[in-house]
């Protein structure tokens, strides 16, 4: 066979798989702004999002490394540095440079969006080690808005490579705005890593792969239950039972058997929420299957002095939170649990100065407590006894 014969049949091929790859990066970019290799080759507009005046990558998955201010009530400015790799704070190296390495990964809260860089709760947790003379580095994988979905593929592609000898997640309020919305399969458990790896690479970066992707994952969706709940935010928008009872537990699951494979300890954060102490009370009472039908009815059965909407992210973070308590038995987890502490007493809100700002009655809706030095005690109570 000649080189003509040769070329001829490489442009067959090609011609027809780079035409298919056009037009899949093109259907991919107008509905996510999500951009894969081929498309990076030209000198397009990178598609940045911008939030809290930090610039989202698309191209990257990650934060554009910089220096950034973010304004905060009572003119206040907080500075954020992320470093030149994405993440928030100091750099560091893929290789470990201490004796241990905790990796933390969340949304907002983790990655500290009203505190400077050293009031984040990574940074916090690592001060708290090297206080008692522990050689712990803590790296900040949290980003914004990011949810359990995204964390479990960052922990897959970059997060096991640090080697950390512990990882803490902290997601709850972000899977339930962004996870519980859409096609919901059952999640199977990871076997191969490096076979995982490359289905990501290839949903991220080969667009004809990942329209495929989102094909086969709708075909596989339609042996799921797909009852659902109107969102109180939007009624366009519906949330799946089927993350709540199964899920978020599921995809919990496959981090924490790559976690054990790769001998790093899980340390399951409950999302603090502070509200009424007897609706929590009451709360604590009831288990999943009974919250789940509580949850289906609330739009008609709100709790007691509440609308539909705080009742909404009483109920779901309630569920999200028992479902971690299904792996309270597991060898390599830690479960941290700061709840219990803001119930018998509303002032410890203000007595950890980095908690919340906003003063609370027992009688006002949910608070979201996002200043993270309190998870860090919680933290840190839990896992110094390593040696």
């Amino acid at each position: 066979m000649n080189f003509k014969n040769i070329a001829y049949n490489f442009l067959l091929i090609f011609i027809p798989i780079l035409t298919i790859e056009i037009i899949s990066s093109t259907i991919i970019y107008n509905k996510e702004k999500k951009i894969g290799i081929l498309f990076s080759f030209f000198n397009l507009e990178r598609p940045y999002q911008v939030d809290y005046r930090i610039k989202w990558d698309r191209l990257t998955n990650k934060i554009v490394p910089g220096v950034y201010q973010h304004e905060l009530q009572g003119d206040r400015i907080i500075e954020y540095t992320i470093n030149s790799k994405g993440f928030r704070g100091k750099e560091f190296d893929i290789k470990k440079r201490s004796k241990f390495r905790i990796i933390s990964f969340g949304g907002s809260t983790t990655m500290g969006m009203e505190s400077p860089d050293n009031l984040t709760y990574p940074a916090q947790l690592e001060k708290m080690f090297k206080d008692i003379d522990v050689d712990m580095e803590v790296l900040n994988f949290g980003f914004s808005s990011k949810s359990l979905n995204f964390i479990r593929e960052l922990f897959f592609l970059e997060g096991v490579n640090y080697d950390p000898d512990f990882i803490t997640i902290y997601s709850a309020r972000n899977p339930i705005m962004y996870d519980s919305v859409g096609t919901k399969i059952k999640e199977e458990q990871v076997k191969y890593l490096q076979v995982k790896k490359l289905n990501l690479y290839l949903i991220n970066n080969v667009m004809t792969f990942r329209l495929m992707f989102k094909v086969y994952r709708k075909m596989l969706s339609a042996n799921i239950d797909t009852k659902k709940i109107i969102s109180p935010f939007n009624e366009k928008i519906e949330h799946n039972i089927y993350y709540f009872t199964n899920q978020y537990s599921e995809t919990i699951e496959q981090i924490i058997n790559l976690a054990k494979k790769n001998g790093i300890q899980v340390v399951l954060i409950k999302q603090a929420v502070y509200f009424d102490p007897k609706i929590q009370k009451n709360i604590q009472k009831k288990t999943i299957d009974e919250l789940i039908s509580t949850l289906q009815n609330l739009r008609q059965n709100p709790f007691q002095s509440l609308d539909y909407a705080e009742s909404f992210w009483i109920a779901t973070i309630s569920i999200l939170n028992k479902q971690l308590d299904k792996f309270k038995n597991h060898e390599n987890v830690l479960i941290v649990d700061p709840i219990n502490a803001l119930i018998p007493n509303p002032s410890i809100k203000n007595s950890f100065p980095f908690i919340s700002a906003q003063q609370t009655k027992s009688s006002d809706p949910p608070v979201f407590i996002d200043k993270c030095i309190f998870f860090a005690r919680y933290v840190f109570f839990k896992a110094r006894n390593i040696k």
